[in-house]
């Protein structure tokens, strides 16, 4: 007699099928020569050196270091202890120990690249693995693929994938919202949820929250939803696991919020304040006088932190005193509430910008390749371009997406009383809360600088969304034919 897989064992080979088929698509794109990178903006620095890795070329020129040219080697550095906060450090950190077992010279990012890629192929064996069943082995093993190839799509498009060799914190938060997403559906999925999948869901969770400042506030978000994951199993032993994790995530967030450098403090809020507040304010001497500003730092309005040639340099003693000691970024937000008219626009702007997944300032190719100064790879790029040139980028396009993917999830939950089915619901609303948070966070915390980057995980939301209405209308498809074909064979 035939023996006829079960419908999750089924799923299993399908997972496989989808990692191996994605694990060659993206070394194919990033890792074969020419090796495709992002350029450092600067912020490299601040990583490498905490990581044990320096330049290759010290000497190397301004015009060919930043902006224009991305790098695959390094030389590796002192471990210089420094100001930057992150668990990011420590990925970065590994992949220099384990290239110098293989170089001891000459330290390859592709080994960072490969940490993520691994870590991304996880992700997706897992969505893949415990994809729900619309009814049938057939159907079940289509929709599975299909998710699959979804999630390639989406989120191996060269603008994430690129990223994977840089020393940038957006692929460590995108990888650890990729996992602890997955992982999530996952534990919701299971008969009995197992400690390894909450090890890798609390894991991920810290490593989006501690990915950058901005990021931290996401880890009392995470720690709710691992709280919600008590009732799932009623053994001590899985209530002691859930507890300690939603202690991790919490000490996690405060850690970071508290450890941030007074530097950082600073240098953010006066971004907040003279290129937020203040930059094409209708009333720049009256919001001055609200936020208790002297008058004498109007020239600075418009300006921003790293800009030269100041009337007043940023780094002044007298102006950190009067006016960077003085204020905080609550007295920013406060600003805000009282003139929601203004929020509004700031968040006009940055909804603008809110459609690009990378910077396209920064380079992707190295200088060997041959290409001109500041070259993109446009290789798997449908899904980023389609966004990037094609879907409205305003407020008002992605606050209707995020009410009606509210309001589905809300119907979800009230409809399903089981605990799965409505954990499920509280992860996704989880990643709009993500969205919301990133896109609101940037403005009050650092102006309009550097809108494009700064909204990278408000990108990641969006497109987690979006994969997930398409994954659903995929399976409502998939539901309806699996019930026709029962239905005819019925008849």
């Amino acid at each position: 007699m035939k023996r006829i897989l079960p419908i999750q064992d089924f799923r299993r080979p399908i997972a496989w099928i989808c990692v191996l088929a994605a694990a060659g698509l993206i070394i194919c794109l990033l890792m074969i020569p020419p090796v495709i990178g992002m350029a450092d903006n600067g912020d490299f620095a601040r990583v490498m050196s905490v990581s044990g890795i320096a330049p290759l070329d010290p000497g190397e020129a301004y015009e060919d270091r930043y902006f224009a040219y991305s790098h695959s080697q390094y030389a590796y550095g002192s471990f210089t202890p420094g100001g930057y906060v992150s668990t990011h450090v420590l990925l970065v950190a590994v992949s220099g120990l384990v290239s110098r077992i293989f170089n001891g010279q000459t330290y390859d990012i592709r080994f960072l690249g490969a940490f993520y890629l691994l870590f991304f192929l996880t992700a997706l064996f897992l969505l893949v693995r415990f994809a729900p069943a619309p009814g049938g082995k057939k159907a079940t093993a289509a929709f599975a693929a299909a998710l699959g190839a979804l999630v390639v799509w989406i989120f191996g498009d060269i603008g994430y994938t690129a990223y994977f060799h840089s020393f940038y914190g957006e692929p460590y938060a995108l990888i650890g919202m990729l996992l602890a997403v997955a992982s999530a559906l996952a534990i919701s999925s299971m008969e009995k949820p197992t400690g390894g999948l909450l090890v890798l869901f609390i894991g991920a969770a810290l490593a989006v929250a501690s990915s950058k400042i901005q990021n931290a506030p996401l880890g009392f978000a995470f720690a709710l939803l691992a709280w919600r994951m008590m009732g799932l199993r009623q053994d001590r032993r899985w209530h002691r696991q859930v507890l300690a994790g939603v202690c991790v995530l919490i000490a996690g967030s405060v850690i970071m919020i508290v450890a941030a450098p007074d530097r950082l403090k600073h240098t953010n809020l006066y971004q907040s304040i003279f290129y937020g507040v203040l930059k094409d304010s209708p009333d720049v001497a009256g919001d001055m006088r609200e936020l208790g500003i002297p008058e004498k730092y109007a020239v600075l309005a418009g300006t921003n932190y790293f800009q030269k040639d100041t009337a007043i340099p940023q780094r002044d003693p007298t102006l950190r005193k009067e006016v960077l000691e003085k204020l905080s970024h609550k007295d920013i937000a406060l600003f805000y509430l009282k003139h929601p008219g203004r929020f509004v626009g700031k968040l006009e702007k940055a909804a603008a910008n809110g459609a690009f997944i990378r910077p396209y300032y920064l380079g992707n190719y190295e200088k060997e390749a041959g290409k001109p100064p500041g070259a993109l790879s446009y290789e798997f790029s449908s899904w980023s371009e389609w966004k990037a040139k094609r879907m409205p980028h305003t407020f008002g396009w992605f606050a209707a997406v995020y009410a009606l993917f509210a309001a589905g999830l809300a119907a979800w939950w009230l409809r399903r009383t089981d605990r799965k089915s409505r954990l499920k619901a509280e992860t996704l609303a989880v990643v709009a809360l993500t969205g919301v948070m990133a896109i609101m966070i940037p403005i009050v915390g650092d102006g309009e600088a550097d809108l494009g980057k700064h909204l990278f995980m408000f990108n990641v939301s969006f497109d987690m969304i979006v994969f997930s209405v398409l994954a659903g209308a995929v399976y409502g498809i998939f539901r309806i034919a699996a019930a026709g074909r029962f239905l005819n064979r019925k008849g």
